[in-house]
């Protein structure tokens, strides 16, 4: 048990993920609680793919196209 208390407060400390193996299998990952936000983020964006993925978009364009108002006005025009 003390080793895992080592290596929890490796990864305190050093701020560097550590992966847990026994046998050939990754039982847990340990990674610095400021590093979460972006795990959660990178997986919700992975998520968010997926479901992306799904849509028929050309379907989705004219069945529900976007309010003329949005694409009316003055945007600024890089070229």
């Amino acid at each position: 048990m003390q080793e895992y208390w080592d290596l929890v407060s490796r990864v305190a400390s050093t701020h560097r993920p550590v992966i847990v193996r026994r046998g050939s299998a990754d039982v847990v990952a340990l990674i610095a609680v400021e590093h979460l936000a972006l795990l959660q983020e990178i997986v919700a964006q992975q998520e968010a793919e997926r479901l992306a993925a799904q849509v028929d978009w050309a379907h989705a364009a004219q069945t529900f196209p976007p309010p003329q108002e949005w694409l009316a006005g003055d945007e600024p025009k890089p070229f």
